[in-house]
């Protein structure tokens, strides 16, 4: 394989993992995400969470 290919290949393969966490945690519903930023009402944390699973496994990743 090429570099160019390897690169296309790894960031399919970023993306869809991005894309299969999303939406096994749920946020791809609109209602989870709203009640995020429903800070007055009904809050629902569970997006920070989501969030900050992320920032670690980046942060580790990185290192």
């Amino acid at each position: 394989m090429s570099t160019p290919a390897v690169k296309t290949a790894a960031g399919y393969l970023a993306g869809l993992l991005f894309g299969l966490g999303l939406a096994i945690s749920g946020m791809t519903d609109p209602a989870r995400v709203l009640g995020f930023l429903d800070i007055a009402g009904a809050w629902d944390p569970t997006l920070m969470f989501v969030l900050g699973a992320a920032v670690g496994t980046t942060f580790v990743g990185y290192r």
